[in-house]
């Protein structure tokens, strides 16, 4: 065994000696004013623990190798100041941010994807919408009933009729004279009501939680529905990911008929360097449409045999089937050859308008974009950003281009064949130059005279 392992062994066992006597002692003293049967079950016990003591020491003595000592990783485990080993391994996943972490737009966007359900959370107005609710920490767990889980285990039922009060103003618009003037007073009283239903609601986003609950306190800040598109480490690898999974729905997507926008430009696909896609060369038919639809903020996904169009930031989903030239609508014939604006209109894929009334793709007061970004929603913030790396890109191509065009006279000239003579000619007529040049520079001046000394008188 080596002397550097046996000295702190024998310092680990002086030190396991001191603790057993110290907790030994004050039982010593005991035993000493106690009967004799208590003393000597005492001494009996204490003798057993020497036993095992030795025991283990053996043990360490057979065990003990320098294989086993290299073999050693340092913070495999470690003993608590309460005995018990605790695993502390550098390759163990961290632990989830904890319930209450509004700085986490991870947990934030956990929250919020509990309402995507349109059967548990129906429309609400704006200002009790399910992103307020998620910023202070509430889930949808029932029918338009949310919940703190993980904090005060409060919950809060919300309840607005807003289909109700949309079904009356149809009636409303359809009728005439006095029951007009009847309607418009009902709808009058509704509006009112739902008003006061909301301000209600809006105070308990942040009453609701009881008072010692942290989410009362402080929710999450106003930008936490922010993404980040603006540095190439966030955006690339995410463009990246959603291009690759729309292209494994090829299918689906190639009849897809997308409405035109005003701020996607496809030439932009051409100049964007080959390494932030990472297509197959050559790439797939499919590829400008994937990349148009992944520039929007939609990933493809296939669920029980369907191809469909997923948002991770506000958890919409659309099924590619309902855009394929053969669908047919429900209540509408096949007959019918010639179908009008609306029909065609209804054909054609949206994707900004498809994304949630929230959703930072489609909205640009939850991007808040700040700088000259400022007012535009994700999609045009990308636009921008993969325009400006384009652009980047085309220019540093063009400026390589043009150094390899200048270096090509260069080289042709070292690549032509002189013989000797031709050589020592052209030398002879370089040297005559520079002869002449010479010449020509050098101006003889007169030499100077010294004046004679004047000799003292």
């Amino acid at each position: 065994m080596p002397e550097a392992i046996a000295t702190t062994k024998r310092k680990f066992y002086k030190a396991l000696d001191a603790l057993s006597a110290a907790g030994t002692a004050p039982s010593t003293q005991t035993a000493s004013q106690s009967t004799g049967s208590t003393s000597s079950t005492k001494r009996s016990s204490a003798a057993a623990f020497d036993e095992a003591r030795e025991r283990v020491r053996k043990r360490l003595r057979q065990s003990t190798s320098t294989d086993s000592l290299n073999s050693f990783t340092p913070n495999t485990s470690v003993i608590s100041l309460a005995g018990k080993p605790t695993a502390r391994s550098a390759g163990s996943p961290s632990r989830p941010p904890p319930n209450y972490s509004p700085w986490s737009q991870e947990t934030f966007l956990a929250r919020l994807k509990t309402f995507r359900s349109v059967s548990l959370w129906h429309p609400k107005p704006d200002a009790i919408n399910e992103v307020e609710w998620a910023k202070r920490g509430w889930i949808c767990v029932d029918v338009n009933t949310v919940a703190c889980r993980g904090g005060c285990n409060r919950r809060v039922v919300v309840s607005v009729d807003v289909a109700k009060q949309a079904e009356r103003a149809e009636q409303a618009e359809q009728s005439d004279g006095d029951e007009e003037q009847q309607d418009d007073d009902e709808e009058e009283e509704e509006s009112s009501l739902e008003q006061a239903l909301t301000e209600r609601y809006k105070s308990q986003i942040v009453e609701g939680h009881a008072p010692t609950c942290l989410w009362r306190q402080e929710g999450c800040k106003d930008d936490i529905y922010r993404l980040s598109l603006v540095r190439p480490s966030v955006w690339q690898p995410d463009l990246r990911k959603r291009v690759h999974s729309l292209l494994d729905i090829s299918k689906s997507i190639d009849q897809v008929k997308t409405r035109p926008s005003d701020t996607f430009n496809e030439k932009v696909l051409n100049d964007l360097s080959p390494d932030v896609l990472a297509l197959s060369d050559p790439p797939q038919t499919s590829a400008p449409k994937a990349f148009e639809i992944a520039m929007h903020g939609w990933r493809g996904s296939k669920e029980s045999g369907n191809d469909l169009l997923n948002c991770d930031a506000c958890f919409q989903r659309v099924g590619l089937w309902m855009y394929q030239p053969d669908y047919r609508r429900p209540g509408t014939s096949s007959s019918i050859q010639t179908p009008d604006e609306d029909d065609a209109d209804a054909g054609l894929l949206d994707l900004i308008e498809l994304h949630r009334d929230h959703c930072p793709w489609r909205n640009p007061v939850t991007q808040k974009a700040t700088g000259s970004l400022d007012g535009l929603n994700a999609c045009q913030v990308l636009q921008r950003v993969v325009a400006t790396a384009a652009r980047d890109h085309r220019r540093r191509s063009a400026a390589q281009t043009t150094g390899d065009a200048d270096e090509e006279p260069v080289s042709d000239i070292a690549s032509l064949h002189q013989s000797k003579e031709e050589i020592a000619k052209s030398d002879k007529e370089r040297e005559s130059r520079l002869r002449r040049l010479k010449n020509l520079l050098n101006i003889k001046r007169r030499p100077t005279v010294k004046a004679p000394a004047q000799k003292a008188a």
